[in-house]
């Protein structure tokens, strides 16, 4: 069995979906994609387990794609070597196919359905709906909330940063990130993708490392912004000759929060918790009289953010419930037989086209 790689295909944040649902596999590499549709509880990420499993079986390197409304649900399963991809087409990141029968294809799982039975429980799945809609809604009000504390924060630090001694550690990162030699891409570019999102669990993280990976961690201050840094670094390996992964940031539109050079083996990550090789400090940028006379209002900003977002995280994890509640009505009328019998067609289609 294949290792699988985890990520996020898109998280909520206080603007709304971040989708990365159009880079799970370069267009150039698609050979065949599968579209789910279906309601809450039809066997969608049941679905994409046993597709995965299958592509694993046989050696495939394998991407699970969780969905951060339901850390315990998938959303896409990919295996970019094969160039097959399966995901969940509904909302609030739907996919229709671009290149009907010839590649991309439709798979109907409320056709398992009794929707007869299902008809008589009408205005309580609308009412279900429409609480969840509320909870999603109100948790994005509370994430507006921290971003634009978060936004203030990141501009006060950045308006006492010694801008001279930022800029020579920065220089400093970009040499040592590419010191060794990699394998090198014809058209270098930029692929985005999100391993942090804010989920009914809290706020998780799926970066991990390995043995080969060489970890170098960017130290900073709360709410501190390192997205100039890692965009830098980002422009300088592709002009390299290196493909990067810039990971997203959900809490605040249009940052980044690490950066992947996978043919340098090389994680950049302004995450705390992963053993590392080597760090840059770049909370040592702001003077320390500086600091002291924002102390106050940065500490009280930090917990503002901070029970904002246990506000936000309480809100999902409702919405989660009411997602849950919305299964109980369509569990139980499913003809599972016809479900698998779904499964198989599809997986002797792999067989048959892959």
């Amino acid at each position: 069995m294949s290792t699988a790689r985890a990520l996020f295909p898109g998280a909520m944040g206080p603007e709304g979906f971040i989708s990365c649902f159009d880079h799970l596999i370069p267009e150039t590499k698609l050979r065949r994609m599968l579209i789910l549709k279906g309601g809450p509880g039809v066997g969608k990420s049941t679905f994409m387990r046993r597709m995965h499993a299958l592509l694993s079986s046989q050696g495939e390197e394998t991407t699970l794609y969780f969905c951060s409304g339901d850390p315990d649900s998938l959303d896409a399963v990919a295996a970019p070597q094969a160039g097959i991809l399966i995901l969940d087409g509904t909302a609030p990141h739907i996919v229709d196919p671009i290149i009907p029968g010839a590649r991309d294809s439709l798979i109907n799982l409320g056709v398992c359905l009794d929707e007869a039975a299902m008809r008589p429980r009408l205005e309580h799945i609308r009412a279900c709906m429409a609480d969840h809609a509320a909870c999603s809604q109100r948790a994005r009000t509370y994430m507006r909330a921290a971003w634009a504390l978060r936004r203030d924060s990141a501009a006060a630090l950045a308006a006492c940063t010694d801008q001279a001694h930022w800029m020579r550690m920065q220089s400093a990162l970009i040499a040592a990130v590419l010191q060794p030699e990699g394998e090198k891409s014809a058209a270098p570019s930029a692929c985005p993708v999100i391993t942090d999102a804010v989920t009914p669990k809290g706020e998780l993280c799926l970066l991990t490392s390995d043995a080969d990976t060489r970890v170098i961690r960017l130290g900073r201050h709360y709410a501190m912004d390192l997205t100039p840094v890692l965009r830098a670094l980002s422009r300088a390996a592709q002009a390299a000759g290196y493909d990067v992964e810039e990971h997203l940031s959900p809490m605040s539109p249009g940052s980044l929060l690490h950066l992947t050079i996978p043919a340098l083996h090389t994680l950049v990550t302004t995450n705390d918790t992963l053993p590392c090789e080597q760090t840059f400090d770049f909370a040592a940028c702001v003077p320390a009289a500086s600091l002291l006379r924002r102390e106050c209002a940065l500490a009280q900003s930090r917990a503002d953010i901070v029970r904002h977002m246990q506000h936000a995280v309480g809100a999902m994890a409702q919405a989660k419930q009411l997602h849950d509640e919305l299964e109980t009505f369509y569990v139980p009328n499913m003809d599972f037989a016809k479900w698998q019998t779904l499964l198989e067609e599809t997986i002797d289609s792999l067989k048959e086209n892959p």
